[in-house]
């Protein structure tokens, strides 16, 4: 009854090299997948999306300079910042995936800048990085710009989710959140708000007055763009986390409950309560199994119950949240 009891309380085993090696594969897919959608759709439209991604977008408007050497810049100066005010425990995966970005940026664009509407831009670019890379140009003609936002979009949430979905992060204004969080009583996603709507808007001014010069229709059209870009991205990212997050709780009614809570607690590693339960019209008292798993580890779970007791009463509901010991932290719903 002891091990029953302390079922919920299970120590997550460490984690092992092989499990470190997937988190930094999805990281880099992740990164990949973002740089994609950046420069091959985004950014070759010159439409301004929100974050650090916004804000190089803006100079190399401006400017005609890569947009990678700002984010360099930007980014180290950013990271410094992490260090300072968030600890080296968030730096420390924030460096991974900035890190891989430094590499895959300035290969999108050598890849994917159209080399005559964007000469400047192209020119700009590391002469020994174009002349050993192709240039494909952008995926889709100027005039595409709806489609351009829409794929690119998707790939950038694509990407992000990933690299979260790891508790990766990709640093840029992240950080600047992340500090806005801490010492205000402001949530992440209003923060998130506050900058990326900082971000466009400048965006739209600096695109009339200065680099592509915009009539005020055309500047106004491409911060609309901006605006559906950082939705697009945002909600692919929480659909894709939402879905890989989800929570089943199960209900499992069976007199061989012991054995079934047993099985999930050894073969799964997954904690479970046994509930005191009577038969509403029979009287005769029984235990239930309460169990709380990942959505993709409902059938392991369903498999163990299959092979015990095939006849079990089992209910299945979908959980939208789940906190503690094996899940999200406390903490984090607190701020959210």
């Amino acid at each position: 009854m002891t091990q029953i009891a302390n079922a919920g309380m299970i120590t997550p085993p460490k984690m092992k090299p092989w499990s470190v090696a997937i988190e930094l594969l999805t990281i880099f897919l992740g990164v990949v997948s973002y740089t994609l959608g950046w420069t091959a759709f985004i950014l070759s439209q010159n439409i301004t999306s929100g974050g650090l991604a916004g804000i190089t977008t803006i100079i190399q408007i401006a400017t005609n300079i890569p947009a990678t050497v700002p984010y360099y810049i930007i980014n180290g100066f950013l990271l410094i910042l992490a260090l300072v005010f968030l600890g080296w425990r968030f730096s420390v995966r924030t460096v991974i995936g900035v890190g891989m970005l430094f590499v895959t940026i300035p290969i999108g664009q050598a890849l994917f800048t159209d080399p005559i509407a964007q000469a400047d831009v192209y020119n700009n670019i590391w002469p020994w990085l174009r002349e050993i890379l192709p240039n494909f140009g952008p995926l889709l003609v100027a005039r595409e710009p709806f489609v351009a936002l829409l794929l690119g979009s998707i790939l950038c949430g694509i990407g992000l989710g990933l690299v979260f979905s790891v508790n990766g992060s990709t640093g840029g204004t992240d950080v600047i959140v992340a500090i806005i969080n801490k010492y205000k009583n402001i949530s992440l996603g209003r923060a998130m708000i506050m900058v990326d709507a900082t971000i466009v808007v400048t965006g739209a001014v600096v695109s009339h007055y200065m680099g592509p010069k915009y009539e005020w229709t055309e500047a106004l059209g491409k911060l609309a763009f901006s605006v559906i870009e950082i939705v697009i991205c945002a909600q692919t990212m929480d659909f894709f986390l939402n879905t890989n997050k989800q929570s089943v709780q199960l209900f499992i009614n069976s007199p061989k409950a012991k054995e079934i809570s047993q099985a999930i607690i050894h073969q799964l590693n997954r904690g479970c309560t046994l509930l005191q339960a009577e038969g509403g019209y029979s009287g005769v008292p029984s235990k239930v199994v309460m169990v709380v798993v990942r959505k993709n580890m409902q059938k392991p779970v369903m498999d163990i119950v299959r092979t015990i007791d095939p006849k079990a009463f089992v209910s299945q509901a979908v959980v939208h949240g789940v906190y503690g010991e094996g899940f999200d932290p406390i903490e984090q719903k607190a701020k959210n």
